[in-house]
């Protein structure tokens, strides 16, 4: 349990989860506007447009917060 606890600790942060909400959120408007009139299998459902919502989320999000903290490292070590 304290693993997963730890894990959970060390990858998820606010920055995540804001970055997985916005995710979802632009994937959704994506979808009520286009996607669901499209015939690819990824566009037309719902639930996989909000699983990649997610996942975009976090990756872009994830990006950003490794940056942000190598740039901070890189500062503190001058």
């Amino acid at each position: 349990m304290q693993d997963i606890n730890r894990f959970v600790k060390n990858n998820f942060n606010i920055f995540h989860i804001i970055g997985m909400v916005l995710g979802v959120g632009f994937s959704m408007i994506y979808w009520a506007k286009s996607g669901h009139l499209s015939d690819n299998i990824l566009k037309n459902n719902p639930y996989l447009m909000t699983l990649w919502g997610l996942l975009v989320g976090y990756i872009v999000m994830d990006m950003v917060f490794s940056a942000r903290k190598r740039k901070n490292k890189e500062e503190n070590e001058k």
